[in-house]
């Protein structure tokens, strides 16, 4: 399903899962001209979890519903320009299309530069020892399975590095230097800075799950992890890739 033109669907914030993602959104949602929405139909269409699997053309059909979704959820906002948040791990679920499928679909490519190709696109990466170690402690999943879901994350990051109209943030960036950060993505979206989605109660905003609700944004965040961390051998690689030492 293509975007119409007029459709204030305008930009996607995309990132692992415990990276700050939901952070960004609560805090551009404050500014008065953008609105933006906390994983709209990222678990019901790009999992899948509100469809029932058509193999023959899931991927479109996932990306089809979820972009009607997004659609709507636009067409009824009254904000200027609205956008969406999803996590790399639901991204992942389209990947289901190439167990039906060979040769295989480039998933991202198809997603990105296809499905996607005229929205903004916003990656916040944060260091995976921080998002492991989060993951492990907010969840059941083992050691290996949160060092795989941020290893997918670096490979949609480095992807990313190649699309056009893409902006690339570090969670250690926005939490010590937010109003430089979020002037950047303001600039990119093309509206003017608001203090108040630094000085405001973004990060008490009602959409973010409670356990991440805090009063200000926490500097202490961009080093709250332990670098001796078992996951650590694990996604050596991707650390050094990603600049994190």
């Amino acid at each position: 399903m293509a975007i119409p033109a007029d459709s204030r669907f305008r930009f996607l914030i995309v990132g692992a899962g415990r990276s700050g993602t939901s952070l960004l959104t609560a805090l551009l949602d404050q500014h008065s001209r953008l609105e933006v929405g906390f994983e709209v139909g990222s678990i019901d269409c790009l999992r899948g979890r509100a469809l029932v699997d058509e193999p023959a053309r899931l991927f479109q059909q996932r990306t089809g519903a979820f972009v009607e979704r997004c659609i709507a959820a636009a067409a009824e906002s009254s904000a200027a320009m609205w956008g969406n948040k999803i996590t790399t791990e639901q991204l992942a679920g389209l990947n289901k299309h190439n167990l039906y499928h060979a040769p295989p679909l480039d998933i991202l490519d198809a997603f990105f530069n296809n499905v996607l190709a005229e929205l903004r696109v916003i990656y916040l990466l944060r260091d995976g020892r921080a998002c492991v170690q989060s993951k492990l402690a907010r969840t059941a999943q083992s050691l290996e399975q949160a060092c795989e879901s941020w290893r997918y994350a670096v490979a949609v990051y480095e992807f990313l590095q190649q699309r056009p109209n893409t902006l690339f943030l570090r969670f250690e960036d926005l939490v010590l230097a937010p109003e430089r950060e979020l002037g950047r993505v303001l600039e990119f979206l093309g509206v003017e800075f608001e203090p108040a989605i630094v000085s405001g109660e973004g990060t008490m905003h009602p959409g973010m799950p409670p356990a991440y609700r805090r009063p200000g944004i926490d500097p202490g965040r961009a080093t709250d992890l332990d670098t001796a961390h078992p996951c650590v051998a694990l996604i050596a690689p991707e650390l050094r890739r990603c600049g994190y030492h």
